[in-house]
């Protein structure tokens, strides 16, 4: 176990895959994890048998250190720092029966992959604005991550991300554990965008994918959005000393992209064998955070001078019923 301050009390908002995978990394390190989750059934499947049955149940969970509850508010209650794990289409809707300050002094810990679709805040923003939190008491944490090899204790790296390198410190020393290591960064906004840009980019590398297109259109395209993503962050987040093969920003892109975990990929996949949003949002069963990325990253760039034809595809593709063999050809002409 770490050497952690033993007065900080540290709580996990969210039942899915990446909170049961964090909950799992944080009990290598502190005595005691506070735990919410918004169904009955995953606290008692903890409870009782040391798993939660409907996500990432291979998981094996130390429940002697684990504290969980339906109960949102008091959770946030009794802890010092919270881990953000919702998926970013929940986020409002979990969050805005809280009062303004019912997050007051407290460390937010974001590791959710998207931007809140009802004001179209990366989730930093939201927080700032919604519950007067400053940017120091922020941190985002990426991979590049699956929760599927963190369960089974595969070595992975993640970065932690703050504007306070103190705060980015200390949550990768809550981190960091045998199968996790993790490294700092002072670039939150980049880190925050990034992630949101990498769903969009592995969605649409899938489509290509599910319409047929072999290994090498695939490293054409990606190396295309590649660039997409780097000329977006330029303008709307400039920061002369970030570094792009890092892996914050090119790791977590490339797992998203190849992996056969990526969610993002398998829904594109469907979408390019002609399977209509519905369809594949059913059948997939869990969030692609590419899908509702597409939109806000479409209404985000209205704000700025932009040429992202990749991220404009996709959402012509997700939203707008583009036929997705015309939209791929538009692409295919723009690659280098």
């Amino acid at each position: 176990m770490n050497n952690l301050e033993s007065t900080q009390k540290v709580a996990v908002i969210g039942g899915g895959s990446w909170a049961t995978a964090i909950v799992k990394i944080l009990t290598n390190n502190l005595s005691c994890v506070y735990w919410w989750v918004r169904e009955p059934e995953i606290k008692e499947g903890v409870e009782t048998h040391g798993l939660n049955p409907l996500y990432l149940s291979s998981a094996r969970l130390n429940t002697k250190r684990i504290r969980i509850s339906n109960s949102l508010e008091e959770v946030i209650a009794n802890v010092d720092t919270l881990v953000l794990v919702v998926p970013s289409a929940y986020v409002h809707t979990t969050l805005q029966h809280l009062s303004s300050n019912a997050l007051n002094n407290k460390n937010i810990v974001s590791a959710i992959k998207g931007i809140v679709p009802e004001t179209m805040e990366t989730i930093s923003s939201y927080i700032e604005n919604h519950f007067h939190v400053s940017e120091d008491r922020m941190c985002v944490v990426c991979g590049p991550s699956h929760a599927e090899e963190i369960a089974s204790e595969r070595l992975t790296y993640l970065t932690a991300g703050s504007q306070n390198m103190d705060l980015a410190t200390y949550v990768a020393q809550l981190f960091a554990c045998e199968y996790v290591r993790i490294n700092t960064s002072l670039d939150m906004k980049g880190i925050e965008f990034s992630v949101v840009l990498k769903n969009i980019y592995a969605l649409a590398g899938g489509i290509f994918r599910g319409a047929g297109y072999g290994d090498n259109l695939l490293a054409l395209f990606n190396a295309n959005s590649i660039n997409e993503m780097i000329h977006f962050l330029n303008i709307v987040v400039p920061n002369g000393q970030r570094e792009f093969c890092s892996a914050s920003y090119l790791g977590d892109f490339l797992v998203t992209a190849y992996s056969q975990y990526s969610r993002n990929r398998s829904f594109g996949m469907m979408i390019g064998r002609g399977y209509s949003v519905k369809s594949a949002q059913l059948e997939l069963k869990m969030i692609s955070e590419g899908y509702y990325a597409s939109k806000c990253i479409h209404e985000i760039k209205k704000n700025y001078s932009i040429n992202t034809p990749i991220a404009d595809e996709v959402y012509n593709i997700l939203y707008e019923h583009a036929p997705i063999k015309a939209s791929l050809s538009n692409l295919l002409k723009i690659m280098k």
